[in-house]
């Protein structure tokens, strides 16, 4: 199949997008939100008129303020609530012509965003080596040409790719719109690696029967090659239906889930890609250099 003969051009724009996402995340950093970091979440909501507000009305009070809809505002701060909120009610409504009504409120401690943020780390290592271990144990009946270890390294180092370059364009997201790290874009990334792993243990699977019942003959690129060509449809089927929901969520939902649905459906993109663009030529590339 193409896939197999041009893998050198698959895996080199894989190779490039984890280093410009890397570059990303090393120059902006990535934004942490209170779910991490502990300080409070306010939205306001206004009853009629809407004012105009700038961020340079809150410059030196530690408050970060974008609108997250027509007649609502949000505004970050590591402060505690009882400390913003003179400050919100005094700029949002100076001479009492614009009422509003605090919609939300969220605060969490700096301990607890410590301890989650280990939390987080260690669930999303956890889950990795898990399929690592699983892997290889599930393809231990395929030790020729390729040991079944190997299927499992190479499906923790596409799962890496998979949520790293998700992760550079969240960089470019928090960078240029405000968009914080929280607890739902850990589990956006879990997500993305259940879904993705599911789509690379068909194909390795599919892999692993043709290799059963392959001929003498065959090497193990063209058993790769047919492999793909029998999966290749049924995977961007299911990916196409999986994105199209979500495209459904992000237009249609509410505003607090538009990373969250916007992470989901570049994972399920990058998921897809690597699958079938980058894990199984892998495994060819490093059958042929053993």
């Amino acid at each position: 199949m193409f896939i197999v003969k041009y893998k050198a051009f698959f895996i080199g724009l894989s190779v490039l997008l984890v280093v410009a996402s890397g570059v990303l995340m090393y120059t902006y950093g990535v934004k942490r939100g209170i779910d991490f970091t502990g300080g409070s979440v306010v939205d306001i909501t206004y009853d009629q008129d809407v004012p105009t507000l700038t961020s340079e009305a809150f410059a030196g009070t530690d408050i970060t303020m974008y609108a997250s809809g027509a007649k609502t505002y949000r505004f970050v701060s590591p402060k505690t609530y009882e400390e913003i909120s003179p400050v919100i009610s005094s700029v949002a409504n100076p001479d009492g012509t614009y009422p509003f009504q605090f919609t939300q409120v969220n605060t969490v401690g700096p301990t607890l965003g410590a301890e989650m943020t280990k939390k987080a780390i260690i669930a999303l290592v956890v889950v990795v080596l898990s399929i690592l271990l699983f892997i290889a144990f599930s393809f231990r009946e395929v030790s020729y040409p390729v040991p079944s270890w190997k299927y499992g390294v190479i499906a923790m180092v596409t799962l890496l790719h998979d949520i790293i370059i998700p992760t550079g364009i969240y960089v470019i997201l928090s960078h240029k719109y405000g968009a914080e790290v929280d607890t739902l874009f850990i589990i956006a990334l879990l997500t993305i690696i259940g879904i993705s792993i599911s789509d690379k243990i068909v194909v390795f699977d599919r892999i692993r029967e043709n290799l059963k019942n392959a001929s003498k003959k065959a090497s193990f690129e063209d058993v790769v090659g047919q492999s793909l060509k029998q999966t290749f449809t049924r995977s961007i089927n299911t990916s196409v239906t999986v994105i199209l929901a979500l495209f459904a969520l992000y237009l249609f939902g509410p505003s607090m889930t538009k990373y969250f649905t916007l992470t989901l459906i570049i994972g399920m993109v990058v998921g897809t890609y690597s699958s079938i663009f980058v894990a199984s030529p892998l495994l060819t590339v490093w059958n042929r250099n053993k």
